[in-house]
């Protein structure tokens, strides 16, 4: 096996055992498997490189924010233009979706977060526009928004779309519950 091909795997072994994917003594195995017996030196990555890379990661954690922020608020503000801010934001909710295949691990539930709540602006203006004063499809709009984030939750092993999508149905039950 080539050097670089080990490099690799031994890293990813290394990853595993950090993020406690595996019991710490099948990753110290498989390393000394793997690098056949030699030591396996530790790259050390410099300071700097990991607050340059952590500022990069805020800032584009805070642009995508305001970004969200601005398309929905937009979707309720410009109310004079209904199909162009849905679109927009129905267009800036797949492009988050989208960047997430690409983005790196630390991103990526960031966007999702974010494309749920613009699913939930979209959702909540099309009720406006066309369904004012239909409570019961407000509600089934809402539960639908939670059984999405409950799917989601469970595909992706997301713990905060689980709970967040439980809790929602099961408010919505209890408001359903004493209303009626």
């Amino acid at each position: 096996m080539n050097v670089q091909r080990k490099r690799i795997i031994i890293s990813e072994i290394k990853y595993w055992k950090q993020n406690k994917l595996l019991p710490e003594h099948y990753c110290d195995f498989l390393i000394t498997l793997y690098a056949q017996g030699e030591e396996v030196q530790e790259e050390k990555v410099p300071d700097a490189v990991l607050k340059r890379e952590k500022r990069s990661l805020n800032r584009k954690i805070i642009f995508y924010a305001l970004l969200a922020l601005l398309a929905g608020g937009g979707i309720f503000i410009f109310a004079h233009y209904p199909i162009v801010t849905l679109s927009i934001a129905a267009g800036l909710t797949l492009l988050f979706l989208l960047s997430t295949f690409r983005s790196s691990n630390k991103l990526a539930p960031f966007l999702y977060i974010l494309s749920s709540f613009l699913l939930l602006m979209i959702s909540l203006k099309l009720w406006l526009l066309f369904f004012e004063g239909e409570t019961m499809l407000l509600i089934g709009l809402l539960m639908l928004n939670c059984v999405l984030w409950l799917y989601a939750g469970k595909l992706l092993k997301l713990l905060y779309f689980t709970i967040s999508g439980s809790v929602g149905l099961l408010l919505i039950i209890g408001f359903l519950l004493i209303s009626y």
